[in-house]
């Protein structure tokens, strides 16, 4: 699970949609910049996550635009 009750099957569809749609998803790891989502900052999040420098579903920002 990741975050409150959202499974790995949430995340793949709802990158999915994002993907078929043509939208933009930017995340912000904690106080980072804010990045368009890639596999690069994938990688980067889940590291932070394992490190414990991120503690809460609030450590991560998400923002999605047309």
């Amino acid at each position: 699970m990741f975050g409150e009750d959202i499974s790995l099957l949430d995340l793949i569809a709802l990158l999915k949609g994002i993907r078929e749609k043509n939208l933009t998803l930017e995340i912000k790891i904690t106080n980072g910049q804010w990045k368009k989502l890639s596999k690069d900052v994938i990688s980067e999040m889940l590291k932070e996550i394992m490190s414990g420098t991120i503690t809460s579903s609030n450590d991560i920002r998400l923002r999605l635009f047309a």
